[in-house]
């Protein structure tokens, strides 16, 4: 029985991916040995599944919509820059997130109750919002990164609107993870 990776996130506006595409276009001048992640395949993972079996969907997809059901669109702004651990062990190039944490962080706290109730476990290191735009795969020229991260530390996008949660398959390749959508649950509560 096939088995496939998945995770559940919140998707970018497109002109949210563009700006982060110029900003990850700065930073590789650097030329420092990150992989970059494709701007259009940046986004937020609120709950990482790992291997599931696709019979494992459905229930998924309904804890999905029952969450979605009561949820209001709120809005959000990707802002400032920096690296995972730290600046000095780099291993994790991160956009942060600001404006509505509050209601982000309560949809991912939502988000991993409903799926601990299926039987996934639950994560034990506390949720960071950020978008994860590039892992680092060496030590050389990183001081021009570090440089390069805190000349860009007053990036920000336009606020945008968080309106859906997805659940996405996540297939490994040797060009990179590439991402198929495989279901959607949009807000519901729009008052």
């Amino acid at each position: 029985m096939p088995v496939m990776r998945a995770f559940i996130a919140i998707d970018l506006p497109r002109p949210v991916e563009e700006k982060l595409g110029r900003l990850q276009g700065d930073l590789r001048r650097t030329q420092a040995p990150v992989s970059w992640v494709k701007s259009k395949s940046i986004h937020i993972t609120l709950k990482f599944l790992g291997n599931i079996y696709p019979e494992q969907a459905p229930a998924i997809e309904k804890a999905l919509e029952e969450i979605a059901a009561v949820r209001a669109p709120f809005p959000l702004r990707a802002g400032g820059c920096g690296a995972f651990p730290s600046m000095k062990q780099m291993r994790v190039i991160w956009v942060g997130l600001r404006g509505g944490s509050d209601p982000l962080l309560e949809l991912q706290r939502q988000v991993e109750k409903a799926m601990a109730q299926l039987g996934f476990k639950a994560e034990d290191r506390p949720f960071k919002p950020h978008l994860t735009v590039g892992r680092v795969k060496g030590k050389n020229r990183l001081r021009p990164l570090q440089e390069a991260l805190l000349e860009h530390g007053d990036f920000e996008t336009e606020p945008f609107d968080v309106r859906e949660i997805v659940l996405y398959k996540s297939d490994l390749k040797p060009e990179g993870a590439i991402y198929t959508p495989l279901f959607r649950a949009a807000f519901q509560n729009l008052t």
